[in-house]
């Protein structure tokens, strides 16, 4: 026996056949798009979830940076503590009421990329108040209440907020854009540039796009749904930049104390030694001549026994501030070893050097120094790059047979060696 909708169906005449499979196709296109606009609403939802979550990983990494391998660094502890910031907003837009998410949850937002801010201002540098910022934030989220209680209006709602957070944005793309360098601050400001245009777009055509009583994550609104998606997006590639910027810093900072000296802060040991290597390479190649200068503190030993080391070292620290002061942009200080430093010059012959030699000698004797700081003088010994010289080597010899000169004549006196 046929079953009893095929019986029907077969009694149906033609014309009304088709009628039925018109309206039949209607109503699954109908119930098509509700699923479609119901999917993505739910995905816009899950969506920003995981972006968030994403965040708060890398939050968890930048703050985990702050203080890396004893270099510490100003601005993760900001940018770690944002992300955190807009998971608590994130979760209160997903609870029941209007008002909680106007407060609580845009204010959690805004703190978000406050902080945001607030990191990249303090790991560039620059000065950062946080009382306008709060006075900003605290009209705001009083226009969005009243917007919300006394006269309700979504899209007034979104004008206020999404003004006030593209100030901030704003702010935060114009810092990068005048005080970052490197390729990872360019990607930031690159997603905070893109969020500054979309918070823009969004706050400005709230009025042509939505109705009063459009919701937040309305799945229905294309607009709202590429304002919400891509927002989420760029927070997450800015702290892709933080993150990259952060670890650029430490590499700068490990590549500085692999290079310099911890007392002084001049070129080291190694690092002189490699610059003179590069520049008599570039001797034999271009027949540009170098000098170099071997300086020694006189009676160094006494001074730390009698002051002790704790002067000594500041006793170091003077005399390599009048150093570098006296010496030419192009040229270079180093620390050779104990209290003995060296100084390469380029491109210079042995009658400027005599007088730069001299110069810096007379610096250091003249010293400004309190009650309590002992006086000091410098002995120094000078030399000329000369033909035939295949390795850097016999300048250096040179250089300290010069020094010893300058010491049995009775220190405080520049000799040379040619």
């Amino acid at each position: 026996m046929d079953e009893p909708h095929c019986s029907v169906a077969a009694e149906i005449p033609p014309e009304s056949s088709s009628q039925f499979d018109t309206n039949d196709a209607h109503v699954q296109k109908c119930h098509f798009s509700s699923r479609a606009i119901l999917m993505t609403s739910l995905d816009l939802r899950s969506f920003v979830f995981l972006a968030a979550l994403q965040c708060v990983v890398m939050g968890t990494v930048l703050l985990g940076l702050r203080n890396n391998a004893h270099v510490p660094i100003p601005g993760p502890r900001h940018w770690g503590v944002a992300p955190l910031l807009a998971l608590v907003s994130t979760i209160v837009y997903g609870l029941n009421g209007e008002l909680l998410s106007v407060t609580v949850g845009n204010g959690f937002l805004m703190g978000a990329t406050l902080a945001l801010l607030a990191g990249t201002k303090h790991f560039l540098g620059r000065p950062w108040r946080w009382r306008p910022w709060l006075t900003l934030m605290a009209v705001c989220l009083w226009s969005l209440i009243a917007f919300t209680v006394i006269w309700p209006d979504y899209r007034a709602r979104m004008l206020i907020f999404g003004m006030s957070m593209a100030v901030i944005c704003a702010a935060h793309t114009r810092t990068l854009a005048l005080y970052s360098r490197g390729l990872p601050s360019r990607l930031m400001l690159a997603a905070m540039g893109w969020q500054t245009f979309v918070l823009l777009a969004r706050a400005l055509s709230t009025y042509w796009i939505d109705s009063p009583s459009t919701g937040r994550f309305d799945g229905g609104s294309l607009f709202q749904a590429i304002y919400i998606g891509t927002y989420s997006f760029s927070i997450l590639v800015v702290l892709v930049g933080a993150q990259l910027m952060v670890n650029e810093r430490v590499r700068e900072k490990f590549e500085y104390l692999a290079t310099h000296d911890d007392l002084t802060g001049v070129l080291n040991r190694r690092a002189i030694v490699r610059q003179i290597d590069q520049e008599h390479q570039r001797w034999l190649n271009e027949g540009r001549g170098y000098a170099l200068m071997l300086l020694d503190l006189d009676l160094f030993k006494r001074i730390n026994d009698t002051f002790g080391h704790q002067v000594g070292d500041q006793t170091l620290i003077r005399v390599t501030k009048a150093l570098t002061q006296g010496l030419r942009n192009t040229d270079s200080l180093g620390r050779y070893g104990g209290e003995e430093f060296i100084a390469l010059l380029p491109d210079t012959d042995m009658s400027a050097a005599l007088s730069l030699a001299e110069r810096l000698r007379k610096m250091v004797e003249q010293m400004p120094r309190s009650g309590d700081e002992p006086a000091c003088t410098v002995s120094i010994g000078l030399t000329v790059v000369q033909g035939g010289e295949k390795t850097p080597g016999a300048v250096l010899l040179r250089a300290d047979r010069a020094l010893y000169k300058a010491k049995d004549a009775g220190r405080n006196l520049v000799a040379i060696v040619r």
